[in-house]
């Protein structure tokens, strides 16, 4: 079933393995592709994944997340961003790659003066955002539509909004973070307009064929935030402005503040990635809002989280779960770990002890595993 070809939309992936996004700290101080992340993703291609989906890369001057990440702001910025198009293509004998696009939102740790749907203080960092004004609004969802032209221009395949984590986007979608009482807040329909208006406008740029997928949250955890009742309804709404495939992920930055005994699980300083699967947290934890989410969606599902093993991936797949699978720190351990699986050899089981060891390194060294195996 993994070694299956899938289309999403009229693009075919070659297996049902996809690369998901990591923030990879290696572009310039000034957001240009490095020499070392040309490296990285030629070592992904060459792995044998079917889909790679890029770090994030910041749509507008203040929407940076991360220092050292990458920018897709300009035009200028194009012909550097080809060449990691280009490596791919090059090397990875039929894989597609989609560009992430990105805005931090009230979440930054590049920005003092940061933006929001509404102005609530952002717990982690204690920043207050301003509230977005609608010509405010108008504008990002034009600097998005201009970056998914330009990622085009460069030759990526696809590109996919980053609607997670609490960043801008992620903002809007939730009702913890957005409490406006204008077309952009309240309902569910109105919170999923942000992404109707940049989807239409993207349209006019670069035709409805191009796929637009997202990365949404299934679960905030945080009290007024999506839970998987209105991820169901969120997703319901994508399926109809026409975003070409979901992936499922959850929490915002606060969520450190919450404590394990009540949220089930122990939470690190990324939310999203919870640390030694299989002994302190269940593998494949995104897979109870997945079952759900499919019931209610017709485009491709795709599952991060967790999933440790090659038997519990093609579990998920031949039980219709999920459509894809997608792996994060499992491929910064091993970039060849799909090429091991699709032929058979090695064992089933990731080398990741998911330590969280390799997203800690971004900051200081980029993106590496720092595990070191007994000699």
């Amino acid at each position: 079933m993994y070694s299956n070809p899938k289309k999403i939309g009229l693009l075919e992936i070659k297996n049902r393995f996809v690369r998901s996004g990591t923030m990879d700290g290696m572009a310039s101080e000034d957001g240009e592709v490095s020499p070392r992340q040309i490296k990285l993703y030629k070592n992904l291609a060459e792995g044998g994944v079917g889909l790679i989906i890029t770090g994030s890369t910041y749509v507008h001057s203040n929407g940076q997340s991360q220092p050292h990440q990458w920018g897709i702001e300009r035009n200028d910025r194009i012909d550097g961003l080809s060449k990691i198009a280009e490596i791919i293509h090059n090397h990875g004998n039929d894989c597609k790659v989609a560009l992430q696009l990105q805005h931090c939102g009230r979440q930054s740790r590049a920005l003092e003066s940061t933006l929001a749907p509404s102005a609530i203080m952002e717990k982690l960092t204690k920043k207050m955002p301003r509230e977005m004004t609608i010509q405010e609004i108008e504008k990002t969802v034009e600097a998005f539509a201009q970056a998914i032209r330009r990622a085009k221009e460069a030759g990526f395949d696809a590109i996919q909004l980053h609607g997670a984590h609490g960043y801008l986007i992620s903002e809007f979608l939730s009702p913890y973070t957005n409490k406006r009482t204008d077309k952009y807040g309240g309902s569910t329909e109105n919170r999923t307009r942000f992404i109707k208006e940049i989807y239409n406008r993207s349209v006019e740029l670069v035709g409805k064929d191009y796929p637009i997928l997202i990365k949404m949250n299934c679960d905030d955890y945080l009290e007024g935030g999506i839970n998987l009742d209105e991820s169901k309804r969120i997703a319901k709404n994508l399926v109809n402005i026409g975003i070409a495939a979901i992936e499922l992920s959850s929490g915002m930055w606060e969520v450190l503040k919450r404590r394990k005994k009540d949220l089930g699980w122990n939470p690190t300083f990324l939310v999203e990635s919870r640390t030694f699967i299989g002994t302190k947290n269940k593998p494949a934890y995104h897979l109870p809002y997945a079952k759900e989410i499919k019931k209610v969606t017709n485009i491709p599902l795709i599952l991060v989280g967790g999933i440790n093993s090659l038997n519990l991936a093609d579990k998920i797949l031949r039980e219709g779960s999920a459509d894809f699978i997608s792996l994060c720190r499992p491929l910064i351990r091993e970039p060849d770990l799909p090429k091991r699986w699709l032929e058979g050899s090695g064992d089933p089981e990731v080398e990741c002890i998911y330590c969280n060891g390799c997203l800690s390194s971004v900051a200081t060294t980029g993106l590496r595993c720092v595990k070191k195996f007994p000699s």
